[in-house]
């Protein structure tokens, strides 16, 4: 071997062990178009061939992707509206379905009794998430008002507006989850009425 590839693979070698022994940064082998060996801790989109090395500065080998089909069916399988499992399960709904209601508007007003829960958390998200903005925004113009100072922002200042980052984000995701509970809500009542309307004619024309 050549005097200049043992000194290359040296090197890779002991900048892969320092760099997994830190925990951060990966190592990866680069050959070019030319036949020229490089070796960075970032993988070069131009590089002709590419490969990720362990610490002992040996190539690793790919591991085989999953196959898209069977990933892109499980959400899909799991998304999937649940579906009665045989029409004796339909027909309990149904005689269920007839027996609560006797009308479209009774729907509407168990929907609505439904809908009163989440709507209170989310109009009180809605006000904690205003809050939380006000006081963000005045953090930041403490901010900008001492660094136009050219003056040091103290760490409490730094905390505070990390702190209330992190409580605008778990509000804004509550409010997302519960608009997802209200629109499932609100889906589940539209079925039903759906549901009833169909069985109602049904049971219209039979009587005539």
């Amino acid at each position: 071997m050549k005097p200049t590839l043992v000194l290359a693979s040296l090197m890779a070698a002991a900048l892969c062990a320092s760099a997994h022994a830190e925990g951060k940064i990966r190592m990866y082998k680069c050959v070019d178009g030319t036949g020229k060996v490089y070796y960075s801790d970032k993988m070069n989109p131009d590089c002709g061939q590419s490969s990720e090395m362990n610490r002992q500065g040996v190539v690793m080998k790919k591991e085989t992707p999953k196959s898209a089909g069977a990933s892109a069916q499980q959400p899909a399988q799991a998304n999937a509206p649940t579906a009665p499992r045989n029409a004796q399960d339909q027909e309990r709904r149904d005689r269920a379905l007839m027996a609560t209601y006797t009308s479209e508007e009774e729907i509407d007003a168990a929907r609505d009794r439904s809908l009163a829960i989440p709507a209170q958390g989310i109009k009180t998200s809605e006000g904690k998430l205003e809050k939380s903005n006000q006081r963000l925004t005045e953090l930041k113009k403490q901010a900008d008002g001492l660094a136009a100072q050219k003056k040091t922002l103290p760490p409490v200042l730094l905390e505070e507006v990390g702190s209330t980052q992190k409580e605008i984000a778990a509000l804004e995701a509550d409010l997302v989850q519960r608009n997802k509970q209200s629109e499932a809500i609100r889906a589940k009542y539209e079925s039903d009425k759906a549901r009833f309307r169909e069985l109602k004619g049904v049971s219209t024309q039979a009587t005539k």
